[in-house]
C-alpha cells in the first residue's frame, strides 16, 4: 500500500482499505477518473516521492495476478503525478520573472 499526504491534511492510501476483491480474489483497481481526481489533491512536495512509492509497490508485486490491475493503476497515477510535477516545475520560473 502506498500513502501520501493531501493538501487538506488527510492521508490517502492506494489501493485503499478494505481492498475490494472480485469473485476470484483479484484486487479491483480504482477507476481512471478517480485517479485523475486524486492528483490535484496531493501536496506539491509529495508528488515525486509518492510516484516513487507507487512504482516501487508495483515493481514488488509485478508477478502477482491479483495485483495486475492495481499495478497498472499505480503506474498510471505515478505518471500523472510526474506530469504534474514537470508542469509545475516548468511554469515556476516564468512566475518568478513575469
Amino acid at each position: 500500500m502506498s500513502s501520501v499526504g493531501l493538501k487538506d491534511g488527510r492521508v490517502l492510501h492506494v489501493p485503499g482499505a478494505p481492498f475490494i476483491l472480485d469473485a476470484t480474489s483479484v484486487i479491483i483497481a480504482p477507476a481512471a477518473e478517480d485517479l485523475a481526481a486524486i492528483v490535484p489533491l496531493i501536496r506539491d512536495d509529495q508528488l515525486l516521492l509518492f510516484a516513487k512509492r507507487l512504482v516501487d509497490g508495483a515493481r514488488k508485486r509485478r508477478f502477482s495476478e491479483r495485483h495486475r490491475e492495481v499495478n497498472r493503476a499505480k503506474l498510471e497515477l505515478a505518471r500523472m503525478c510526474i506530469e504534474r510535477a514537470l508542469a509545475e516545475g516548468q511554469k515556476a520560473p516564468a512566475d518568478e520573472h513575469g
